[in-house]
């Protein structure tokens, strides 16, 4: 991100606009894209569209926060960084940065056990921020146990099991893309 971007980007368009720019087509296709035909995705981006705030005014706003607290941690923000597969198709370093940024905010990250990366110097690039670890089950019990234990040793202090993947999502977005690695067609 360039270092002015917080100053320079004050709308979630001009956000979206520096992230196409930022990326390959590939890339882009896949971060925003969905599963399918992507009706689930359309569904979701409805169902935030419906909510509404009503603004409120004269109103005293000198402390004002939206801190929670979240399985005993203070969070800056009720968000996460969610877990997704791929980061290090969007920077040489994968997940470091996403969660070193994270850590910055204040917010936990969600580390997917997809991600092509080592998980010991994730933890290690933000030894302060709150570390999750999204696990998808590809083996037996105790590659299961053995995994949490490894990951709970470097400092992932919460788990999520996910047990989506048993079959593979079709991706159309992706294969209209010609981008068959990424919708994990063989």
């Amino acid at each position: 991100m360039v270092p002015s971007a917080s100053s320079e980007l004050l709308t979630l368009h001009e956000i979206v606009r520096r992230a196409r720019s930022n990326l390959g087509d590939h890339a882009w296709h896949y971060i925003v894209g969905g599963a399918e035909t992507e009706t689930t995705l359309r569904r979701n981006r409805w169902a935030i569209d419906r909510l509404a705030l009503r603004p409120r005014v004269l109103r005293d706003v000198g402390e004002v926060s939206a801190a929670v607290e979240w399985f005993g941690h203070r969070l800056r923000l009720p968000i996460l960084f969610a877990p997704i597969g791929g980061l290090e198709h969007f920077w040489d370093t994968g997940p470091i940065p996403v969660t070193q940024a994270a850590g910055e905010f204040g917010v936990p990250h969600m580390l997917s056990s997809v991600c092509a990366c080592d998980i010991a110097e994730v933890a290690a690039s933000a030894p302060s921020a709150l570390k999750l670890f999204q696990i998808y089950v590809h083996g037996d019990p105790q590659w299961v146990d053995a995994l949490i234990e490894r990951v709970t040793g470097l400092g992932y202090t919460q788990i999520c099991l996910t047990v989506d993947t048993a079959v593979y999502s079709r991706r159309e977005r992706d294969l209209a893309q010609r981008n068959i690695r990424r919708a994990n067609v063989p």
